[in-house]
């Protein structure tokens, strides 16, 4: 009787101390990357840059791809974002894509690798989104989520000590207005465009699935939303993150400005593109304009 009591015991300890998983619930969650994978980009052409932030802007938010095939113009547009101010947190917000989302909202707690070291959340952060979406957290979301993990090893490079809140949801249309009204009334809750530490990182690829003709068209319509920053204007952002083109669009004031770095699609950067399914890219900084 002794004996079975003790397994007992054992056994209890063992389970309030780990999850079903069989780790301790404390665990920390780590999430691969294909930096830490040890994934190469793949090699395209070179794209000249439509404009640089003007000296002295400090940009709050911007759009940026999250596919690989745009490694080099995400390194630029980092580079160029490392220049203009010091960014201690990115809220970065993607499309949940896979339909893994359990919730309208997913978050994590976990930390993501890279050949460089870890890039760890912002647990507060992390915690207040949780409390104000009312959500758990959603950490499988965050295994493949490549909205994501895609940008987190240009974060590591350029910006060594920041940490991320990231927050993915369904981002394709039709747009489900209850969903990006409520991005918006609580993403203002946490964040500014006067916030000197935190940036907004939208991350979006534009048009999908169209042929050449289709693409410029649609890529026509963003580019009038991103340049005319009319607020009525923000279904014309035809991305997969339209929930965070309307955030955008509410976050606007008078004295906002964007600089379009690059505005390309993939098969302007390379011949292994099909020629009928093409996804563009819009590359942007949005910031004040000072009196």
């Amino acid at each position: 009787m002794k004996f079975i009591k003790a397994l007992f015991l054992i056994c209890f300890c063992l389970t309030a101390c780990t999850g079903r998983n069989g780790r301790p619930e404390d665990a920390e969650k780590i999430f691969g990357t294909w930096s830490s994978d040890g994934e190469r980009p793949p090699a395209t052409r070179f794209i000249p840059k439509e404009a640089s932030l003007p000296e002295g802007a400090k940009p709050w938010g911007g759009t940026v791809s999250h596919h690989l095939l745009t490694d080099a113009l995400i390194n630029d547009w980092f580079t160029e974002l490392a220049d203009a101010r010091d960014i201690k947190t990115f809220y970065v917000l993607s499309p949940s894509h896979w339909g893994l989302s359990l919730y309208d909202f997913s978050l994590t707690q976990g930390s993501w690798n890279t050949k460089d070291g870890l890039v760890h959340s912002e647990k507060e952060g992390c915690e207040k989104l949780a409390r104000l979406f009312n959500v758990p957290f959603d950490d499988e979301v965050f295994v493949y989520e490549h909205g994501v993990s895609t940008l987190i090893p240009y974060i590591k490079k350029y910006f060594p000590e920041a940490k991320v809140v990231a927050l993915a949801y369904y981002g394709e249309p039709p747009v489900n207005m209850n969903l990006a009204g409520k991005l918006y009334e609580t993403i203002k809750k946490v964040f500014s465009v006067k916030d000197e530490d935190s940036f907004l990182l939208i991350s979006s690829d534009f048009s999908h699935k169209s042929n050449v003709e289709q693409t410029a068209a649609k890529d026509a319509k963003s580019r009038h939303f991103l340049t005319s920053l009319k607020p009525s204007a923000w279904t014309l952002g035809i991305c997969d993150n339209r929930p965070a083109m309307y955030l955008l669009s509410k976050l606007f004031t008078e004295k906002t400005q964007c600089t379009i770095q690059r505005g390309t699609d993939a098969y302007k950067l390379s011949d292994e593109t099909d020629p009928e399914d093409i996804t563009s890219y819009f590359f942007t900084y949005f910031w004040e304009k000072e009196d």
